[in-house]
């Protein structure tokens, strides 16, 4: 009987152990052209071969969903560039990162990702139209329109710039219409402001409405 009650002890911490390090966490990480990280929630980088990088993280993160730009970690306004993900085959904990120029070729590029897991709010959330207008968004104070395709976000939050991940999508503000197709990049300026630059098609800055999402720690 005291062996079988141990028996029984032992499968299960077995059982919790698995099913804790089977639970998925939302983070985030902003990674170099090199694959350096800059900062971010504990995942690695491996930069693969150009333009390629394996992002390791601790849980199971295949069932969730993947927001990435390219862009740099710093004030570096980065080149005309884009970034995408998916989930690694062969590991449930990992995120295969591509990285291409303006021309569509494999090129080192830095990037901001952010996965999302489980519910949580929002660190910071904008959604501008090509004027720079401000149209709504999540802890978000202004926008502004610097030049051409050159847009500066502020949140609310005076360290966003510097210890969050940003990401950017083309898009409208409003429930009808279709946005011109573009390129969108990120950078950071100082303290709660981000930048947010657009290009058409063709890498030519180009005024453009946006969605900008920022994450800190959604954990």
């Amino acid at each position: 009987m005291r062996i079988a009650a141990l028996l029984s002890i032992v499968l299960a911490a077995v059982v919790c152990s698995t099913a804790a390090f089977a639970v998925s966490f939302n983070g985030f990480v902003v990674a170099a052209p090199d694959g350096t990280v800059i900062r971010g929630t504990g995942y690695t980088v491996f930069h693969v071969t150009t333009g390629q990088y394996e992002v390791d993280t601790v849980p199971d993160v295949h069932s969730c969903a993947y927001s990435i730009t390219a862009g740099s970690g710093d004030t570096t306004v980065p080149p005309v560039s884009i970034a995408t993900a998916v989930g690694r085959r062969e590991s449930r904990t990992a995120i295969m990162v591509a990285t291409f120029d303006s021309a569509g070729q494999y090129a080192d590029e830095g990037f901001h990702l952010i996965v999302r897991c489980l519910n949580g709010a929002a660190d910071g959330a904008a959604v501008v139209d090509p004027d720079g207008t401000l149209v709504r968004g999540i802890s978000a104070t202004s926008a502004i329109r610097l030049d051409t395709g050159s847009y500066n976000v502020t949140f609310d939050y005076g360290k966003i710039s510097d210890t969050c991940a940003y990401t950017a999508s083309v898009g409208l503000s409003g429930t009808s219409g279709t946005s011109e197709p573009g390129f969108v990049n990120v950078a950071a300026v100082s303290g709660g402001t981000i930048a947010v630059r657009t290009y058409d098609k063709m890498g030519n800055p180009v005024d453009r409405g946006f969605h900008v999402f920022a994450a800190c720690n959604l954990e």
